[in-house]
């Protein structure tokens, strides 16, 4: 028997997932070890199994049931046997009394070859790998750590894991408010708060004012009014969050922005409805980056939007975040986007001044 690191992009449908387990027991192998990522190719599911004899009978046969095709398999030790999420928490422990071993402790944690400290203002010659197989994690506005593991692609999952492990060990910055004021790239102030269940009628009427057209990008229909069953689903913080906008200086609302969960794990839902006299003004864009800060906060991997075809605004925006685009697919565009370091910029406070130290692993 021998133990295997294996992955593959399995279809989002109910069964999938079994029939992958189906096929490796078929093989005689037994899964010790499972979790699931957000990746750009879409649900990335990692195993750990310990396979009889030759293992490249159940690499094809796992295959058959990826999206893609493609399978990546790897050695594993009994030693990475374990629960991801006390290793974390260990590590995190680990990093308070030393936090200039933060290298190794990512390096650890993704499992990866090689970590080091990078400096971001002169980014260094790119790995001859692909790009995927690097992964740079931001540590403050001048310095990061360099993660390198040609074998196996970094998924969002991790990157929003290496997020988090770095964050536990800077200052304490709090969540993102939800509250507060926000400024578009063109200098326009605008307040958000989360909506309630007394902001029905503000929220009936902003809808009104809507064209067709811009309640169709955000419904898939025209609406005009909001059956009671959606509003009491908008104000609903065990569905997640829903922000009214408003102009700095008071007045009605003049757009909603929502960040939803999904049943995808660390994969969030965004949408924002903009009124018409608001648009082409930097409102959507403003959103978009609040919601993305937001869920990197709750510990997101991914967030995606639905929309239209027609709606190229919003497909402007997620695009100039850095989205991936799918292609249309019955009338519909989905954007797909990693949200790890996308929460606002932290101080590095002593972090920062141990980073130089001697005897940080993987320095240069």
């Amino acid at each position: 028997m021998s133990l295997w690191r294996i992955r593959t992009a399995v279809e989002d449908r109910p069964g999938r997932l079994a029939g992958v387990v189906e096929a490796m027991a078929a093989r005689g192998g037994n899964v010790v070890g499972l979790s699931i990522h957000a990746d750009p190719v879409g649900v990335v599911d990692e195993f750990v199994v310990d396979v009889p004899g030759d293992h490249r009978g159940l690499l094809r046969e796992v295959a058959r049931h990826s999206v893609t095709g493609e399978v990546d398999a790897v050695p594993a030790q009994p030693r990475e046997v374990g629960d991801d999420v006390t290793k974390a928490l260990l590590l995190t422990a680990r990093l308070r009394s030393s936090p200039n071993r933060l290298p190794e402790a990512l390096g650890e944690l993704l499992m990866a070859d090689e970590a080091r400290w990078t400096n971001l203002t002169r980014p260094e010659p790119e790995f001859p790998e692909e790009p995927e197989t690097t992964l740079v994690v931001s540590v403050g506005p001048l310095r990061g750590v360099r993660l390198r593991r040609p074998d196996r692609p970094f998924t969002w999952t991790e990157s929003a894991r290496a997020d988090a492990l770095v964050r536990s060990v800077l200052p304490p910055a709090g969540p993102v408010r939800t509250d507060r004021t926000v400024t578009t790239g063109g200098g326009t102030g605008l307040q958000l708060r989360q909506a309630c269940a007394e902001d029905a009628d503000a929220i009936q009427r902003l809808h009104a004012r809507c064209s067709p057209e811009t309640t169709r990008g955000r419904y898939f229909s025209s609406l005009r009014r909001l059956a009671p069953g959606m509003l009491e689903v908008f104000c609903d913080p065990e569905r997640g969050l829903t922000l009214l906008v408003g102009p700095s200086g008071g007045g009605e609302p003049i757009a909603l922005a929502h960040l939803m969960y999904t049943l995808d794990p660390g994969v969030g839902e965004i949408a924002f409805l903009v009124e018409d006299a608001w648009q082409r003004q930097g409102v959507g864009t403003a959103l978009a980056r609040t919601l993305t800060a937001v869920a990197a906060d709750w510990g997101l991997a991914e967030v995606r939007a639905e929309t239209v075809t027609g709606n190229r605004g919003m497909q402007r925006i997620m695009r100039r975040m850095g989205a991936v685009i799918r292609p249309p697919r019955d009338g519909a565009v989905q954007a797909r986007l990693p949200v790890a370091g996308a929460g606002p910029a932290r101080s590095g406070g002593r972090l920062a001044d141990l980073m130089t130290e001697p005897g940080a692993p993987g320095a240069a």
